[in-house]
């Protein structure tokens, strides 16, 4: 048995993990309530300018990914997003929400938006720290 490393990881790779790790928990829980979310905004001709992305399991929003356009930043897209994905969180059951970022993205952005800082991981990129955040939904 010797481990195999790729810095080519193919979406089957992705599945066949992800499909291995649900067998696993779905002895512990029903793995069939973890649900993607994501949430666009998009240009008349249908291109994305900004997004989340993420999902809920439980009681739990999961924000994995947040990305607003340079030509949407400072006009409150962010915070649109947001609000839609933890209002449709609600609807779905949840009452919690945790999300990461990076100090150089966007801890203020969150804090502003309610979420408190839970840990910190120095040194994450460079000198640079991950930010885990969580908020009351």
């Amino acid at each position: 048995m010797q481990p195999e490393i790729t810095d080519n990881v193919t979406a089957q790779d992705l599945d066949e993990v992800r499909l291995g790790l649900n067998a696993f928990n779905s002895k512990f829980y029903d793995v069939d309530t973890i649900r993607s979310i994501g949430v666009f905004i998009r240009d008349e001709q249908g291109r994305k300018l900004a997004g989340l992305t993420g999902s809920t399991t439980g009681s739990w929003l999961r924000i994995d990914m947040l990305w607003v356009s340079e030509s949407l930043r400072g006009q409150g897209a962010g915070s649109k997003l947001m609000q839609a994905a933890e209002q449709e969180a609600r609807d779905r059951g949840c009452r919690y929400a945790q999300v990461d970022t990076a100090s150089f993205q966007a801890r203020p952005f969150y804090e502003k938006l309610g979420y408190t800082l839970r840990l910190t991981l120095a040194n994450y990129v460079d000198h640079h720290q991950r930010h885990y955040l969580t908020k009351i939904l």
